[in-house]
């Protein structure tokens, strides 16, 4: 079973480049964040025709999270208590009897900007939401563009970000308690140091490798011994045909 976590950057903008994914690549689960829509018009036909069952978090113009299934969805959650400030950036559900908690992460601006202290914030709310509902026994999966570059590989220059959100000391801190739980990083075991999930379009980031691993899968140990494989999947951060890609990689993990 494939899982897949990819911030889309608009879904309606790469509705055509979530199709061609889908046909090319066939993942069993799809997490996608930054939808930029509201529930009523994601275009669930895109998964339905291709035998996706479909849950939607959506937002006008901003936010919005997805995931989509082979198999039925059930105990569908919407929203981070106490984190999201009325945001769309976490869907909880359960398929394949996994559950899966599929976020997008605030990216905080500037170390002294209110938007790292809303991110330090829904950091700490998520992990009170983590402990209140699962304990470290459960299969669970924690995944999602969660913006932060946990190692100094994860980043492509340590000096270009000293004290920079994404890869901020205080973000590490959260970081850590967050995967204090009983999360491990069911991707880094499987991938070459240096890989990375994000480019931004400016400056030739993607052509020169200026990039950033902040597209995770966190799994419990239970879920964690099942992975046999990951990746990140840089051909699909590439221009497909007239087809523009988003400024993110999908990445995945293969269960047994």
């Amino acid at each position: 079973m494939n899982i897949v976590t990819w911030n889309v950057n608009s879904l309606k903008a790469r509705a055509e480049y979530v199709e061609w994914y889908l046909d090319s690549a066939s993942p069993d689960v799809l997490c996608l964040q930054e939808l930029k829509l509201e529930d009523a018009f994601v275009p669930r036909a895109l998964f339905e025709s291709r035998g996706y069952h479909v849950e939607t978090h959506g937002q006008k113009q901003w936010n919005g999270v997805l995931i989509a299934s082979k198999e039925a969805i059930t105990d569908v959650h919407c929203g981070l208590p106490g984190g999201d400030e009325g945001q769309s950036r976490l869907i909880a559900a359960t398929t394949y009897g996994v559950r899966l908690i599929n976020l997008y992460c605030p990216q905080g601006q500037a170390a002294d900007s209110p938007k790292f202290k809303y991110k330090l914030g829904f950091y700490a709310a998520l992990r009170a939401f983590v402990a209140e509902h699962h304990s470290p026994e459960d299969d669970l999966i924690v995944l999602g563009d969660l913006n932060v570059a946990p190692h100094p590989e994860d980043v492509y220059s340590v000096e270009a970000m000293e004290n920079v959100p994404t890869y901020h000391p205080r973000e590490h801190e959260e970081w850590q308690k967050l995967v204090s739980f009983g999360l491990h990083d069911a991707v880094r075991p499987h991938i070459e140091p240096g890989q990375f999930s994000f480019w931004d379009y400016r400056g030739g980031a993607f052509r020169f490798n200026r990039g950033f691993r902040i597209d995770h899968i966190l799994a419990t140990q239970t879920v964690q011994k099942r992975v046999t494989g990951a990746w990140i999947d840089r051909n699909a951060r590439k221009k497909q045909g007239d087809l523009k890609a988003s400024d993110h990689a999908p990445v995945g993990i293969v269960l047994d």
